[in-house]
C-alpha cells in the first residue's frame, strides 16, 4: 500500500479533503445500494464500475479519484486489508475503452453552453466610460467599491480573489497569485511595478485597497465581490446600451481587458509575469485578444525583476514551426527509388 504522505502530491490539500469526503460518500452509497455491510474494497470498485452508465465522464473522473482517495487512506488505517486494497485500485485503473483507452462510460450529453461562455470577455472604451459614468450617478450599496474596481482591475489584472491580499510596497504592488496550485502559478506572489504612474494614481490605488479591506473586516470577501458584481451589472443597464444590458460586465471581464490591454503592449512572457501564469500560452488561448484593446490608453506596468525568468515557454512561433519541419524534411533519408 503506497503512503499518501510518500507520494509525490500535485493536489492541494483542500481538494485531497473534497476528494476522500465524496468517497466516504459513495462508500455509503454503494453499501445501502447492494445491501452488502460490510463492503469489501473489491466490492466496492466493481459497484462503481457497474455504474458507469448512470453518470456523464465528468462524473465518473471524479467520483473515480475520490474513491481511490478512499481507498488509499483505508489501507493505511487498516494495513491488514492492504492487498484487497491494492487489487481494487488495479481495477479501478483497468482500461474498459479500447477506442480511448479510458474508463467506459456513456456517450458525453450535448448540454447547454456553459455560463462562462456567455459572460462579457470584452469592453470598448466607450462602453467602459459609460459604465464609469454611470457607477458614479448609481445610489447602490457597493457602487463606491465597484467603480475603482472597474478601472484598476481593467489596469493590473487581479483575479477577484487577488484583491484581498494586495498591498503597496513603494511604488510596487504585491499580490498573493491566485490557483497556485498544480503549477499554474509563476510563485506564490507577484509584484506589478508602478513606477510609471504617478503619485497620486498610486495613492487611489492605496485607498481602495484600504476601502476593500475595511469592507471584507469579517472575512466575507464572497459577499462584498457578490455586491460588487451586482453594481456593475446595475450600472450596464443604468447605461442604456443594449449589447452592456445583454451582457452586463462581470468582475472577471475587467481581467479580460486588462490581458488584451497587455498584449497589446507587452511580450508574452511579461503578459504571463503579469497576470501571474506559469506559461505564455495562458493568456493567448484562454483570455481576450489584444484586438480587443483598441482604443485603450497603454499600459505602462512592468513585471518585476527576474518573473520573466520563471515563466515556462510554450509558444513557438510560425517562423520556427516552418523552420522545424524543414530541418525534419532535411534530415530524413532520400526516396528510394523505384524499380
Amino acid at each position: 500500500m503506497v503512503d499518501p504522505a510518500n507520494r509525490d502530491r500535485t493536489r492541494a490539500p483542500a481538494t485531497v479533503k473534497a476528494y476522500f469526503k465524496r468517497g466516504t460518500l459513495l462508500l455509503e452509497m454503494a453499501t445501502r445500494e447492494t445491501g452488502i455491510d460490510p463492503l469489501t474494497p473489491i466490492q466496492f470498485a466493481e459497484w462503481f464500475l457497474g455504474e458507469k452508465d448512470r453518470w456523464s465522464r465528468s462524473t465518473i473522473r471524479t467520483y473515480r479519484a475520490s474513491i481511490r482517495e478512499c481507498l488509499v487512506y483505508l489501507g493505511i488505517s487498516k494495513p491488514a486489508r492492504s492487498k484487497l486494497i491494492d487489487t481494487a485500485l488495479d481495477l479501478l485503473a483497468e482500461v474498459v475503452d479500447p477506442e480511448t483507452g479510458r474508463l467506459a462510460a456513456p456517450r458525453a450529453i450535448k448540454t447547454p453552453r456553459r455560463t462562462s461562455a456567455d459572460k462579457r470577455k470584452s469592453l470598448t472604451a466607450t462602453e467602459f466610460n459609460a459604465v464609469d459614468a454611470a457607477l458614479l450617478g448609481l445610489r447602490h450599496r457597493y457602487a463606491f467599491l465597484a467603480r475603482p474596481y472597474l478601472s484598476y482591475t481593467s489596469l493590473l489584472g487581479l483575479r477577484p480573489s487577488e484583491w484581498p491580499t494586495a498591498q503597496i510596497i513603494g511604488t510596487s504592488l504585491v499580490v498573493q497569485n491566485g490557483k497556485n496550485s498544480n503549477g499554474r502559478a509563476n510563485g506564490s506572489t507577484r509584484t506589478i511595478e508602478l513606477d510609471a504612474y504617478s503619485e497620486g494614481h498610486i495613492q487611489g490605488l492605496g485607498e481602495f485597497i484600504a476601502a476593500l479591506a475595511r469592507a471584507t473586516a469579517d472575512g466575507d470577501w464572497r459577499r462584498v465581490h457578490a455586491g460588487i458584481r451586482r453594481a456593475l451589472r446595475a450600472a450596464c443597464i443604468a447605461t442604456g446600451i443594449p449589447g452592456l444590458i445583454r451582457r452586463p460586465v462581470t468582475p472577471y471581464t475587467c481581467r479580460h481587458v486588462a490581458a488584451a490591454r497587455l498584449k497589446a503592449a507587452k511580450t508574452r512572457t511579461e503578459v504571463a509575469a503579469l497576470l501571474g501564469h506559469a506559461t505564455d500560452e495562458t493568456a493567448f488561448q484562454h483570455y481576450a485578444p489584444r484586438s480587443a484593446a483598441r482604443g485603450w490608453k497603454p499600459v505602462h506596468t512592468r513585471a518585476s525583476e527576474g518573473a520573466k525568468d520563471l515563466i515556462r515557454l510554450r509558444y513557438v512561433s510560425f517562423t520556427d514551426r516552418a523552420s522545424l519541419v524543414q530541418n525534419a524534411k532535411r534530415d530524413l533519408p532520400p526516396p528510394t527509388p523505384t524499380p
